[in-house]
């Protein structure tokens, strides 16, 4: 590519696509981002630095400026050059799918040593974690993180793929070892209009590469097993599928059978749809030649993510957070307490404002048919008015008299732990790991485990 050429041929000191950040002897990929358009600082930057190069869909009229038909596929290529190729260094696996995930990510990390996760919760490095915007960075940043870890000496890496990511070339440059897909549900139809096109650009991650690990009892992955496939799930031709299996409140016990032999698994993680996450983890264990003894321990020692079904409890009663925040994320966490439950299901959540408006009157549907009490409050708001996302969860609604709307969502929770009798189950959902609620006109400080802990006085 002539822009790598140019790039090359500049020697940049650095690159970047923040224009705050541009110095002399810089690489500045002026990105068009949806609510910023980055080639608007492009006159200031030139005329601010002597040794300044742009990377530019517009043409601008300076031999320091090269004009590409896609900025962010030529930084994602020129950040793996500049940093001389991390991921091949690494043993790099991508996991995409809309839920499951960020727990996946966890369960390898636990089965495999000297690895790293990128994703939801941030990044890790050995023992530090670093928080990132996005589930997946932008290429410039997950090829520098990818750097730090190959020259850390880690190696292998555990990555989220969004679908966000696929969608704005964010992986560009990146060498996977394999590829690994969980399923596929309604998320972010605000972005992709409908389910079609969600899965289209999911799917689109597997084009490339041969080795993958996928769900046989999605539909959606069924489309993509083939010889170099190792399958998983209930279906009687996948690769790996349970042979017995027994979920409580302590976790999953389970018997898997993998090519005719048989490996034992306890997880303290609950529900089936944790015994997906596990399936996965184990067939990329198996990719890479991990013997049974390993994963086993592994698996039996993850706790999982944070914000992933955390359980809390008091005298008897019982909390739990989650990240869950689509219709099927909620139905899977639901479902799964369902069949351990003691006492009541009191369930807490709301939805994103600025967001699919289509899954709210779904989400409260599934809240009311699988809860004994349902206490509707605010998630993200951003800028709509909490009140008109409640309306629209409650549309979905039809015994109302099961239902408790309270917008402020501190007090939501106090509501509903302060009903919680013995053997009842609070079950908080939508922002799970999250520590902040981003509000119309301001982000303030909150964590819904926080407020479990401090109303329950567990600190």
């Amino acid at each position: 590519m002539e822009c790598l050429k140019r790039i090359e041929e500049f020697r940049p000191v650095d690159m970047v696509y923040d224009s705050r950040e541009v110095s002399e002897g810089f690489v500045f990929f002026a990105i068009k981002g949806t609510k910023v358009d980055a080639n608007r600082f492009v006159p200031n930057i030139l005329a601010k630095f002597k040794r300044v190069l742009v990377v530019s869909e517009n043409g601008f009229d300076d031999e320091r400026c090269i004009k590409v038909d896609d900025v962010r596929k030529c930084m994602g290529l020129a950040a793996d050059h500049f940093f001389n190729h991390p991921s091949k260094k690494l043993k790099v696996v991508g996991i995409t799918g809309t839920n499951g995930k960020t727990t996946t990510t966890y369960l390898l990390r636990s089965i495999f040593d000297n690895s790293e996760i990128i994703g939801t919760t941030g990044w890790t490095l050995k023992d530090e974690r670093f928080k990132l915007n996005n589930t997946t960075p932008e290429s410039l940043d997950l090829h520098r993180i990818l750097n730090r870890m190959a020259m850390a000496n880690s190696e292998y890496c555990f990555t989220e793929v969004s679908s966000h990511a696929l969608s704005f070339n964010r992986i560009e440059g990146v060498d996977f070892a394999l590829k690994v897909f969980t399923n596929i549900s309604q998320d972010h139809l605000d972005f992709y209009d409908n389910l079609e096109n969600y899965a289209k650009t999911k799917l689109s991650f597997f084009e490339r590469l041969k080795p993958k690990v996928v769900n046989a009892d999605d539909s959606y992955g069924r489309m993509l097993i083939d010889a170099a496939t190792i399958s998983y799930g209930f279906s009687d031709f996948a690769f790996i599928k349970p042979i017995v299996y027994e979920y409580s409140l302590d976790g999953i016990k389970a018997k898997l059978n993998v090519a005719r032999r048989t490996i034992s698994i306890t997880s303290p993680l609950i529900g089936d749809y944790n015994l997906y996450n596990i399936m996965a983890a184990l067939g990329v264990a198996l990719f890479f030649g991990v013997d049974f003894a390993r994963i086993e321990e592994g698996i039996a020692k993850s706790k999982g993510a944070p914000g992933r079904l955390e359980f809390f409890q008091k005298d008897g009663a019982y909390a739990v957070v989650d990240y869950a925040h689509t219709d099927d994320a909620m139905r899977n966490v639901l479902e799964a307490l369902n069949k351990i439950k003691k006492g009541r299901i009191i369930t807490v959540f709301g939805a994103g404002g600025d967001r699919d408006r289509t899954k709210r009157p779904k989400m409260g549907s599934i809240a009311e048919s699988l809860s004994d009490v349902v206490v509707v409050t605010s998630d993200n708001p951003r800028s709509e008015e909490p009140l008109a996302i409640i309306d629209d969860i409650l549309e979905g609604i039809s015994d109302r008299d099961r239902v408790i709307v309270e917008p402020d969502r501190f007090e939501a929770i106090k509501k509903a732990l302060g009903m919680a009798e013995k053997g009842d189950l609070v079950t908080i959902l939508g922002k799970g790991h999250e520590d902040y609620q981003i509000l119309k006109d301001k982000t303030i400080h909150f964590d819904d485990r926080e407020v479990v802990r401090r109303l329950w006085n567990l600190d």
